[in-house]
């Protein structure tokens, strides 16, 4: 494990959290319109709609990511139909993540462990405003709960099955024998989220 991930998992500084909420914000958007680029016959105006996030607070980045998200699902939805904006945007967003968490592995020295994966899981989900615990149920599986998720205020039922990808990707590429799916969200009208994780699976990503 290196230093680096021990440390930010205790207390990650807000000019990273800043810095890291944007990337992520670019990496996702960019990629839904992307896709929604392929198939709206609005593609300027789709572009035109979006709201920056490079400025104001922590939370209103956050918000403004978030409504980003939810507009441009819409529009694919709109434009493909909900089964296959579901497939398509699953599809894109789990690869998004799956880059995302390479990435992170890369920079914070993320071990082989599934207490390496907590730590990094544990960064990542600061700078999105996500709280969780997981529950260890044996030595290859247990459950992700999320308490509290700062996201699903601006995400509709539809966002939140689609973005939810980006997060079970970037497990598997924190550690390509982990497998992460949700099986229940907060959106659906729940008071948690909740995910199992997999030690030795890598198969590809499920709706």
């Amino acid at each position: 494990m290196g230093l680096r991930l021990r440390l930010l998992s205790w207390w990650t500084p807000k000019s990273i959290i800043y810095r890291e909420l944007v990337h992520v914000a670019t990496l996702t958007t960019d990629a839904l319109e992307d896709l929604l680029n392929k198939y709206s016959l609005n593609k300027k105006e789709e572009k035109s709609k979006g709201e920056a996030i490079f400025k104001g607070s922590v939370k209103k980045r956050r918000d403004l990511m978030a409504s980003n998200h939810t507009r441009l699902v819409t529009s694919l939805e709109y434009a493909l139909g909900k089964e296959e904006a579901i497939r398509l945007g699953r599809e894109t967003m789990f690869k998004v993540g799956e880059t995302l968490g390479g990435e992170t592995a890369q920079k914070l020295g993320v071990g082989g462990s599934i207490k390496d994966l907590i730590r990094a899981a544990k960064i990542l989900y600061r700078i999105l405003g996500i709280e969780f615990e997981v529950e260890i149920k044996s030595p290859v599986s247990a459950l992700l709960i999320i308490n509290r998720c700062a996201l699903s205020t601006n995400y509709s039922e539809l966002t939140c099955q689609i973005l939810s990808a980006t997060d079970e990707g970037v497990i598997r590429g924190l550690n390509k024998n982990i497998e992460m799916r949700f099986i229940e969200r907060m959106t659906s009208g729940l008071t948690k989220c909740k995910a199992t994780i997999e030690l030795g699976n890598n198969g590809g990503t499920s709706n």
